[in-house]
């Protein structure tokens, strides 16, 4: 059985969003031991020698300081696990991210985003796509007449209130739920005007000491405003999801990786949040409770491949691709030597990265040349 050192956001100890993966692998008979990053904090990263002795070294979006050749040519063992958020999609293009992936290179990443797959996979980077879905639960369902509404207020400067209220201004809700508890180190909420407040019956909260009262106060819902305009995974709209109620998402991932518009929940723009139609919230709830539960079912029975990926050394996933440089060749505890071209920062290797056609082409020369030397060999041989 496999040591496995989970490297993790100190912001999920209290959250507990991250620890289906570390259960999975105890659960295959895998020590898996956590070490906590806290230098969002102005705390120390997680040194990598604390963990570099460990058969296999998983980084959940917070990661070691890399070595100085990067991780692949320090262990042979390393997945990346990014999350869609932090790289902020919803800004607009993204910037120039080829000295992020830079240390990754040659190791392996994890991703919970068909976007942030696609552009792993762009960087050369072997990565493993797996769609969470959260345990199935007997929750009560959602109220069947009426329109009820919760909104977690956690990001004022990005989704206020008042996005909300343009999204629901062709509307009049029963009842509509605001927890303003922002986010730390975000402005403080705003409330509503008197007037939303007396349209939308809304009534408000700031902290339940209690986790139970919360999630009382969110099954009286039927439909969920989904707090962010992006997610790493999205633990509350899935959950949302599985509770049956209609969840209302910027049309951002991983929200988009999930819902179908109209089909089992309700996307909008954010540049333009127009009202939206709730005539069929509990059609779309439904639909929503399904896609949970045959989801899950998926989730599961990918639970074997998702393992093997995390316990593959990542010379054998690269195998036949291209090469880099790796930990050990063949036992022998020497560091493959890379060449001065190809070095990490080296023109080339950012041109390489950068454009695929010349990927392709770098390609079909290794090919050409490695054909050229197995002819050279064979000649050799036969004298």
């Amino acid at each position: 059985m496999a040591t496995i050192a989970y490297v993790d956001h100190s912001f999920h100890q209290t959250t507990k969003s991250t620890d289906f993966l570390p259960q999975i692998l105890r659960r295959h008979g895998h020590t898996v031991d956590y070490f906590w990053d806290e230098a969002w904090r102005g705390r120390a990263h997680v040194a990598w020698d604390s963990v570099a002795s460990y058969d296999v070294v998983i980084m959940f979006q917070s990661y070691c300081p890399p070595p100085q050749s990067g991780f692949r040519r320090a262990h042979p063992n390393v997945i990346y696990i990014p999350m869609l958020d932090q790289f902020g999609q919803y800004q607009g293009p993204l910037f120039n991210l080829t000295s992020f992936w830079e240390p990754f290179q040659g190791s392996k990443v994890l991703n919970f985003s068909n976007a942030l797959h696609s552009l792993t996979v762009g960087f050369g980077i072997v990565s493993h796509f797996a769609r969470y879905y959260q345990p199935s639960v007997d929750y009560p369902e959602p109220p069947v007449k009426g329109l009820h509404g919760f909104f977690w207020l956690r990001r004022e400067s990005e989704l206020p209130w008042r996005v909300v209220r343009n999204l629901i201004a062709n509307a009049q809700f029963d009842s509509f739920h605001l927890h303003m508890a922002t986010d730390p180190g975000t402005p403080r909420a705003q409330l509503p005007s008197a007037q939303d407040i007396e349209r939308h019956n809304i009534t408000t909260s700031t902290w339940f000491e209690d986790k139970d009262d919360l999630n009382a106060q969110i099954g009286r819902a039927n439909v969920f405003f989904a707090p962010r305009l992006e997610e790493g995974i999205g633990q509350s709209f899935l959950e949302a999801m599985a509770r049956g109620q209609c969840v209302v998402a910027a049309n951002h991932g991983t929200m988009n990786e999930y819902i179908l518009p109209s089909v089992n929940g309700l996307l909008y723009d954010i540049k333009n949040p127009a009202p939206l139609d709730f005539s069929e919230i509990g059609e779309l709830g439904r639909q929503a409770k399904k896609s949970a539960v045959i989801g899950r079912k998926r989730w599961e029975n990918a639970e074997g491949d998702l393992v093997q990926f995390i316990l593959t050394p990542s010379m054998d996933l690269y195998a036949n691709r291209y090469q880099h440089p790796v930990a050990n060749i063949a036992g022998s505890g020497q560091v493959a030597a890379l060449s001065p071209v190809l070095a990490p920062g080296s023109a080339l290797r950012r041109k390489l990265g950068r454009y695929p056609v010349l990927r392709a082409v770098w390609q079909k020369v290794r090919n050409m040349r490695a054909k050229l030397g197995r002819s050279h060999a064979n000649v050799k041989g036969s004298k």
